[in-house]
Parts: structure tokens; sequence; C-alpha cells
């Protein structure tokens, strides 16, 4: 065979593979645009479940602290673990028959399964139980203040607990406002007693320990449904045995309020929506985070401090009152301000990520059989 023969071969076959490499090049470019553009209607559309799920909490948890005040207080029915667990039973039995129907799908509840979310469930039974002994206690405005601190325990626990890189130092000075603004806010309290703040101090801790470990248990691909479902059956056989060794059923038959028909509106009320409150909770946590979930609840506090002015017999206006309010409003501005600037910054991240690893990909990947020199050719 001559020499031009040969070398028409190679041209052929360089031309070949420049087509190949070029057409490797469009469909590899076009799947990287086409995954950009499924990662960002999945972000958006998680962004809109999750502030959806984030006013869902805040409603149902605003309306809550009113309720339990309102059973408590003005019913005289000072019974925490039992109103638990009336609460719990409810969900149960709302879980039950959702499953029986087919409108949702959980796995059996086991041993190992219930031993998994243990801790969660117990935190979430101590936050629970020791807020409504220092509500009883506590005026609405206060209560709320001492809640407040709640980002501060779930900022420092994200670190210790989930591994999570330290935040931002506005995101910090956004939660240490917060939590200021609460301190502030107590010591314009007139009605101070300290049994009933440490109740709420403790109820802080273990609110932000069940709130960071339900995040790492949906992190760890728990539904919400199933994470609802382990802390309801996990905690009413805690709350039942409670609720007998405090002997709150034998004060229960005795209490004056049980033939009105007032209370057993605002009881069965506030039993039902503690069983949605629980969902509503575990879906902002799964869909945002711990702290996210904090933070919506120092928003909704904000709602009920002011309302709480001039509800249950109302509180005097001190100015510390109000200039801890504003702190702590000042403060969740700048941690919303804070979380969207953060979420761009990562937004951009991620597509300038994504098209270096497409153009690494199709420029610098060398094809299989691309020809280098004239003696890789085999004449026949």
């Amino acid at each position: 065979m001559s020499e031009k023969f040969f070398k028409i071969q190679i041209r052929k076959r360089i031309f070949l593979q420049k087509l190949s490499k070029d057409r490797s090049l469009f469909f590899g470019l076009a799947r990287t645009v086409k995954a950009i553009i499924q990662l960002q209607k999945a972000k958006r559309s998680k962004r809109g479940a999750g502030l959806a799920a984030a006013v869902f909490y805040g409603v149902c948890s605003a309306s809550m602290a009113f309720l339990n005040k309102a059973v408590i207080s003005s019913y005289k029915f000072n019974f925490p673990f039992f109103i638990m667990a009336c609460q719990m039973m409810i969900t149960v039995l709302f879980l039950e028959v959702a499953g029986y129907l087919g409108k949702i799908t959980l796995p059996p509840y086991t041993w190992r399964s219930a031993k998994s979310f243990l801790a969660p469930s117990m935190g979430y039974a101590f936050h629970a139980s020791l807020s409504l002994m220092a509500l009883e206690g506590m005026n609405i405005p206060m209560y709320g203040a001492v809640k407040r601190c709640t980002p501060l325990v779930n900022l420092i626990l994200a670190v210790i607990i989930l591994k999570k890189p330290m935040p931002s130092l506005a995101l910090v000075l956004s939660v240490i406002t917060i939590t200021l603004g609460c301190f502030v806010a107590v010591l314009g309290d007139f009605s101070f007693d300290s049994y009933t703040y440490t109740l709420g101090g403790f109820s802080v801790l273990a609110q932000g320990l069940y709130l960071t470990l339900v995040q790492l248990s949906a992190e760890n691909q728990h539904s919400t449904t199933e994470i609802l479902q382990l802390n309801s059956y996990n905690t009413l056989g805690p709350f039942i045995l409670m609720s007998i060794i405090m002997k709150e059923p034998e004060n229960i038959v005795v209490s004056p309020y049980l033939a009105d028909f007032g209370f057993h509106l605002t009881f069965w009320t506030l039993v039902s929506l503690g069983s949605v409150l629980n969902y509503s909770l575990f879906l902002c946590t799964a869909l945002n985070s711990a702290l996210t979930t904090s933070l919506v609840s120092v928003a909704k506090s904000v709602v009920q401090t002011f309302i709480g002015f001039f509800v249950f017999g109302g509180v005097k206006f001190h100015p510390l009152n109000i200039t801890g309010i504003v702190m702590n409003t000042m403060g969740g501005f700048l941690y919303t301000y804070t979380k969207y600037r953060e979420g761009q910054r990562k937004k951009m991240h991620s597509i300038e990520f994504s098209n270096k690893i497409a153009k690494d990909e199709n420029y610098n990947k060398v094809p299989n059989g691309e020809i280098n020199s004239l003696s890789e050719i085999k004449v026949s």
C-alpha cells in the first residue's frame, strides 16, 4: 500500500475522532444543563415546601400556647402528663386509622425501630412536660421570652452532634441578639419565680436536644410520618406511667370543670391540635433544619408576646420588655437575611462546580482508540 493511502486513512481516523469528541462534548454539555435545570427545580420546590412547613408549624405552635394556658390556668387543669398522654394517644389512633385506610404507609413498630429513636423521644417528653409545668407559673410573654433561647442551644448542638461547620459570624450574631433579647425581657418581669424559670430553662435545653436529634434522624432517611410514629409510640407509655405516679387521675375525677362544655371543647381542641403540632414540628425540622424550626418558634413567640400582654390577666408594660422584644425581632431579621445570602452563595457555588465538572469530563478525557502516532496504525 502507498504512503498516500496511509495518510488518507490517518486523516479519516483523526476526523472521525474529532467528530466523536465534538458529539461527546455536545451531549455531555446537554446532560449537564439538563441536570442543573432539574436540580434548580428541585431546590425551588424544596424551598417552597420548607416555607409552607415553617408557616404551618408557626400557626399551630402559636395557637397551642394560648390553649395550654387556658386549660392549665383558666380551668385549673394542671395535669401535664395526662394532657401529653392524650395527645400521643390521639396521634397513635390517627396513624393507625390512616394506615388501615391506605392513606399512609408505615413500617411496623418494633423494638429495634423504637430504640433507634429513643433519645429524641425522651428529649421531647422532657421538653413537653417541663414546658407545661413552667407555663402554669409564667405569663405568656415571659414564657415566650425563655423559649427564645432555643436557637442558641441548636447552634451549639449542630456543631457538636451533627458535625456541621461553624456558622458564619453574622448568623452567630443574630442568634446571640435573639438570646440577649430574651434575657432583657425576663429582667422586666415583676412576677419572676425562680422555680418556674428553672423549669423553663431545662425545657429549652431539652427542646434544643430533641430538635437536633430529629434533624439527625431525618438526615438518616426517616420520613416525617415515621418520626411521628416512633415519637408517639415511644412516649405514650412513659406519659401514662408518670401520670399514674403523680396521681393525676385521682385529682382529675374531682375537678369542678369536668361537666363544663367549654372546658371539654378547649381540652379536646388542645389535644387534637397537639397531634397536628407534632407533625408540623417534625415536618418543618425535616424540610429545613433544627435551627430554622427554633427561629420559627422565636418569630411566633413575638406575636404571642404582644397578644399575651392583653389576655389571661395581661402583663404590665416595662421598658425592658419592649427593649427585649425589639432586640429579638432585629435578631430574627438578621438571621433571615444571613440565611438568604448564604443560600444564594451556595447556589452560585453549586452551578460553578457543576460547570467545572462538565468541562473536565468533556475536554480533559482522552477517547479510547485515539491515535497519537503513525506507528500505532497496524497494516494488515
